[in-house]
């Protein structure tokens, strides 16, 4: 009985040990799902970042095209200014 009993003991014990455990597949599904999550997040934030960039290049552009009207009214207000002087400086 005592032998009997040592056998069962030792082969449930080799049992044990060799058997695989779920511990690995679930670290793995966990990685992958980590990994998913991840790439997930990160195609989001490109997205925004794309769209904040392109917005952002709009902005600059209306600015430019702004700040060259400013310019040009600028320079024409000087130039009339200075075509006035002349011509009253023509007449005295």
């Amino acid at each position: 009985m005592k032998k009997l009993l040592v056998v069962l003991a030792l082969g449930s014990f080799v049992a044990c040990n060799s058997g695989s455990t779920g511990e690995n597949t679930t670290d793995s599904t966990a990685s992958a799902q980590k990994d998913m999550v991840d790439s997930s997040a990160s195609a989001k934030k490109d997205a925004v970042d794309s769209s904040v960039s392109a917005k952002k290049d709009a902005l600059d552009s209306t600015a430019k095209v702004q700040k060259a009207v400013v310019d040009s009214a600028k320079t024409i207000k000087d130039d009339k200014l200075k075509a006035s002087k002349e011509v009253k400086k023509a007449k005295s």
